[in-house]
């Protein structure tokens, strides 16, 4: 991906998690594909993209949301002004567990927490069951969008704790 030298990012990559690969320009593609074909109200700004242990995202679920228990994303906003889009927090361990749990593939299950706290960004939430279900049919609308696309991005975690 070519960007000139004064042309913002639209997501900056935070890896913490030594066992995960990830390619910073396919996940970048990702927000990119669903700014302009998602449909959504887009943040605008940066993105700030933060891969996690799952002590660390059990820590910030507990200093934030008062709930000292595992989750696999959680969303900051940011301030537009400042030209911040919001940070997301993922934990791969956790979409490891899952995909393997559900035999399903992980690459999918964590680009679907991107696309979870992105969608929060964009004013979307999940609290109420009425919230949840408009939440899960964007999800559904949005990775449609990326794989039609070719825009998911692979992740591979090796088996050792993250």
């Amino acid at each position: 991906m070519n960007e000139s030298p004064n042309e913002a990012k639209r997501a900056q990559v935070s890896n913490a998690c030594p066992q995960l690969q990830a390619s910073s320009a396919e996940i970048e593609r990702l927000f990119i594909v669903l700014d302009q074909f998602g449909g959504f109200d887009a943040p605008s700004g940066e993105l700030s993209i933060a891969f996690i242990s799952k002590e660390e995202i059990v820590r910030i679920h507990d200093q934030f949301m008062q709930d000292p228990s595992v989750t696999d994303v959680i969303t900051f906003p940011g301030d537009p002004e400042d030209g911040i889009a919001g940070e997301i927090c993922v934990c791969p361990q956790v979409a490891l567990d899952y995909s393997q749990g559900r035999e399903s593939n992980f690459s999918e299950e964590l680009s679907l927490y991107l696309v979870h706290g992105y969608l929060h960004l964009c004013g979307f939430d999940d609290i109420e069951d009425e919230e949840r279900a408009c939440m899960r049919k964007a999800e559904s609308i949005a990775m449609s969008t990326l794989k039609t696309h070719n825009a998911l991005p692979v992740f591979e975690l090796s088996a050792e704790e993250t």
